[in-house]
């Protein structure tokens, strides 16, 4: 058994016989504070519940090219297409498990993932059935691809997350538990693989989500490894680590603890910080813009902060887990 401590936290507590006696505690400072502030969403849809417009602690939202929200709503295993208004378009899914041999054709088990294609067809992680569903815009099923297994094909799959689609129509998966991105095509066929386990660059441990810019390059939030990474592609269906930052954050690996990441049109990459309940935002380069977020049920707080995503005028939605909603900001950093 493993314990986490925030270094903030930790910072404050007696050294109850770790340290020599002459040693002093050394005091953690958060190379964000000052740039962390509080900030109100403009716009909130949802609460707990089953019914429709309604959530039970979801995990991912994605923005479809008419601007309409499809949101991962996890614990009642379906998916629930919503107006920026937050009024109902579609609702599709129910509970099915490939273990218990229930899991047919737009039945989940806890999708954790959600993404838009250029022609408006959806496509899921459905995590723990260990495989990605593609839907269309109205939630009909087109196909399924995927199996639990180990990194020995790229359709084999373990709790696959964070899902993206690139300009091309490529799918890019978060393979979280073999550590790796897989990428294929609208069939499933295997087009690439980046990554694998370690903590060099262009390794993974824990990848959970992804996100592209306008040039393409490719952004994944690198969990236990606490950074985000970019890539670029050279030649065809093959990836390069350019760029890697740190993120202070992301300290505890339990399974609420899962970041995802979006991009701006304006190239501003956003984190969440789920267990430090905030959003964190980066240029570029990777230097620090500003965030905010603070524990609470307030319309500038967050219970669990995970899914997000920009929509056209660069507003960003953010599902909060545990408050079962979603809230919309607008970051208006420098």
């Amino acid at each position: 058994m493993k314990l986490y401590v925030r270094k903030d936290v930790a910072g404050k507590v007696w050294d109850f016989g770790v340290l020599p006696t002459s040693a002093e505690a050394e005091e953690w400072v958060d190379p964000y504070e000052g740039k962390v502030v509080p900030r109100l969403a403009n716009r909130i849809l949802g609460a707990q519940g089953t019914e429709a417009g309604q959530f039970q602690t979801p995990r991912s939202v994605a923005v479809a090219p008419d601007g309409s929200l499809y949101v991962a709503d996890t614990l009642n295993h379906r998916v629930q297409h919503l107006s920026a208004e937050g009024e109902l378009l579609h609702i599709w899914g129910q509970f099915g498990s490939v273990e218990q041999q229930s899991a047919g054709p737009g039945a989940f088990n806890e999708p954790w993932g959600v993404a838009v294609a250029a022609d408006g067809s959806v496509y899921v992680a459905d995590t723990w059935n260990h495989r990605i569903q593609h839907f269309t815009a109205a939630g009909t099923f087109l196909n399924s691809f995927g199996v639990f297994g180990s990194a020995t094909s790229a359709t084999n799959l373990w709790g696959p997350r964070g899902l993206a689609v690139d300009k091309q129509g490529r799918l890019f998966v978060a393979d979280t538990g073999n550590k790796r991105i897989v990428v294929v095509d609208d069939r499933g066929q295997a087009l690439a693989e980046i990554g694998g386990q370690g903590s060099g660059l262009g390794l993974f441990d824990e990848p959970v989500a992804i996100a592209f810019d306008r040039s393409g390059r490719i952004y994944v939030t690198d969990t236990w490894n606490q950074r985000v990474q970019v890539f670029e592609e050279g030649e065809q269906n093959r990836f390069t680590p350019i760029l890697e930052w740190p993120v202070e954050g992301w300290y505890g690996q339990s399974l609420e603890n899962k970041p995802f990441i979006a991009v701006s049109g304006e190239g501003l990459a956003c984190v969440t910080d789920p267990e430090g309940y905030r959003v964190l935002c980066f240029h570029s380069t990777g230097d620090f813009a500003g965030g905010w977020g603070a524990f609470g049920s307030g319309g500038s707080e967050f219970g669990l902060p995970v899914g997000l995503a920009f929509d056209a005028q660069d507003r960003l939605w953010v599902v909060d887990s545990v408050q079962h909603r979603l809230m919309r900001f607008t970051p208006a950093l420098p």
